[in-house]
């Protein structure tokens, strides 16, 4: 699955990233145009109420990301992958692959090099990844949001 966000959803797609999904985001001054088209299997995300009656458009109701994902809990649902979680870069999107530690010492603070065994970086804007205490919050925060009621939101 697919997530096509408008440039008010810049949270929403990091989001969904955490949770592994491809989420591109169109920023101020992208063309839009440059994006796939909306399908069954890329859903477009705004939170635009006028204009929005193309299929497979979902109008995304709240300003937090938390109660954002659960406006859209009935179309991310079915495609949660627990092993994808946290296997794409928050910033640009793309898959993450796996680094040797030795190759990584230099790009990550000492501690952190002495504490973690498994490291993986971003191909595209050379972010590394570590699973920290935040990566602990994280899969909380999922079961938060997979273990609240929701609303169906139609397309």
């Amino acid at each position: 699955m697919i997530f096509i966000c408008d440039v008010m959803l810049g949270k929403l797609a990091r989001y969904l990233r955490i949770l592994g999904f491809d989420a591109r985001y169109i920023r101020q001054g992208d063309d839009p145009r440059s994006f796939p088209a909306p399908s069954p299997k890329i859903l477009f995300l705004t939170k635009r109420k006028t204009g929005t009656v193309r299929p497979h458009t979902i109008v995304v109701q709240g300003n937090d990301p938390e109660e954002q994902l659960l406006g859209i809990k009935d179309f991310i649902e079915p495609y949660i992958d627990p092993a994808a979680l946290m296997t794409r870069c928050l910033d640009c999107n793309t898959v993450l692959i796996d680094v040797p530690k030795d190759e990584i010492e230099p790009f990550v603070p000492e501690y952190v090099y002495h504490h973690h065994d498994r490291f993986t970086t971003c191909p595209s804007c050379k972010k590394v990844y570590w699973e920290g205490s935040h990566a602990d919050e994280m899969h909380a925060w999922m079961e938060r949001v997979k273990a609240k009621k929701h609303e169906k939101v139609p397309f």
